[in-house]
């Protein structure tokens, strides 16, 4: 099985990304039931999905299975895993803005040492984040 990955490619969909975050937490079970019309019961990423609903990473009325995983969500996700601990102070990037929904998460990304951003002042949130970051933020995470 491929796991939706059918062939090289650094950009990572939020499916790809819902299969990572399981993984790296065990591949626990799930208890909830599908929330969303856009996720099929026979889709590889079903489970993996649901856990990161239950697990509050992500709460929209649609999945978008497609959409591109930004490096803010990656960084949420994380950030929401962990119990969405307060930073001891803001990241010191001009491209997170304080009232940004992921501004915290950022923050403690970075105390944490999760990430140092992609240049002296940037966090680059919008970006698509990927495989090789994404890896690396959870490796940082989970050491």
């Amino acid at each position: 099985q491929n796991y939706g990955v059918t062939g090289f490619s650094l950009q990572v969909n939020d499916s790809e990304n819902s299969y990572q975050f399981v993984r790296a937490n065990g591949t626990p079970a799930t208890s909830i039931s599908n929330p969303y019309a856009d996720v099929m019961a026979n889709a590889w990423y079903y489970d993996a999905v649901r856990w990161g609903y239950q697990n509050g990473l992500r709460k929209d009325a649609s999945f978008g299975v497609a959409k591109p995983c930004s490096r803010s969500d990656v960084v949420f996700y994380l950030w929401t895993l962990a119990g969405k601990p307060a930073p001891t102070k803001a990241a010191a990037f001009t491209d997170v803005p304080d009232g940004a929904s992921y501004a915290q998460a950022v923050a403690w990304a970075v105390e944490k040492g999760i990430t140092t951003g992609t240049g002296a002042a940037a966090f680059s949130p919008n970006d698509t984040c990927t495989r090789a970051q994404i890896v690396t933020f959870l490796y940082r995470a989970y050491k």
